[in-house]
């Protein structure tokens, strides 16, 4: 019966202890975090360092103020959150937390303000933010990719991606002789493969190196497809010669007109954007730029 008493009382205890820390129902840790599990998953899949895991997670100070929520200030909004898991950066991070969870489980940890900052994100602490406060996460882990199966993906994804590139590179000069047909070009390319074809010839100053050149254009694609015009700015384009502010094409062709000069620049993609293009520009994409030499500033 004393025996019965006794254990009673060190669960009483146990759990009274538990209650008075500073977050109720929270395990402490030994590194001085604090951590629970609210909802546990099938328990089944245990996660690694590598592995990628897609999480919903918000988190908060400890006054429940909120400073960040997955579904309204992540990239990803309203889908979960991905992320590649790295080991521990110090003892008790957000990684160690999340090590303790399997796929499916929803948990709850406490990290100190002033270690998290000094230790993980390595600047300073924001005023807002009491140093000796905690920042608390609230998280799920929705699922995961094992370190092996991304490896797998990545793998095929380049795969893909370097034939995608290889298509593009042996279609580029096809894709140009045919433009140059359709809009029968003449012209002969410069030693660099620069086609300028010259529609009004200006009788201003010639633009040599070190100018401060204004110009109008329009860019487009070999389809007509416009990427870019200067009309599409709120202020003039102007840039300075030899600087290489702009793609090889532009200070090949420009170099030499007088102001006033209108012209065609056609560029293959070595003298462009080359073989990763950039935005709606394909890799290994000639470009067709409408220019006008508007003044020297």
């Amino acid at each position: 019966m004393k025996k019965i008493i006794l254990a009673l009382a060190v669960v009483v205890l146990a759990a009274s202890c538990k209650n008075n820390s500073k977050f109720p129902g929270y395990d402490e840790t030994e590194t001085g975090a604090y951590f629970k599990v609210d909802q546990p998953g099938d328990g089944k899949t245990a996660i690694n360092p590598g592995d990628v895991v897609f999480i919903h997670h918000t988190m908060t100070t400890e006054k429940d103020s909120l400073l960040y929520d997955y579904k309204t200030m992540g990239q990803q909004q309203g889908g979960p959150f991905a992320m590649r898991l790295a080991p521990p950066v110090y003892k008790g991070d957000m990684f160690e937390m999340i090590y303790k969870l399997k796929v499916g489980d929803s948990a709850s940890f406490a990290l100190r303000v002033d270690s998290m900052f000094e230790k993980y994100y390595k600047k300073p602490i924001p005023k807002f933010l009491d140093p000796k406060g905690f920042i608390v996460y609230h998280l799920k882990i929705d699922s995961a990719y094992s370190s092996a199966k991304v490896e797998e993906i990545e793998k095929k994804n380049r795969a893909m991606q370097e034939a995608y590139f290889e298509k593009a590179r042996v279609a580029e000069d096809s894709i140009l002789n045919k433009y140059l047909a359709d809009n029968k070009i003449t012209v002969k390319p410069t030693a660099s493969g620069l086609y300028v074809v010259i529609k009004q010839k200006g009788k201003g100053a010639v633009v040599k190196e070190g100018d401060n050149v204004e110009m109008k254009y329009n860019g487009t694609l070999t389809n007509g497809e416009v990427f870019d015009a200067s009309d599409r700015h709120q202020e003039a384009f102007v840039f300075r010669v030899g600087e290489h502010r702009v793609v090889p094409g532009w200070e090949e062709g420009i170099t030499g007109m007088p102001v006033g000069t209108k012209a065609i620049l056609i560029l293959p993609s070595k003298l462009g954007w080359g073989p990763q293009g950039q935005g709606p520009i394909p890799p290994f994409a000639p470009t067709i730029f409408d220019i006008e030499v508007v003044g020297i500033k």
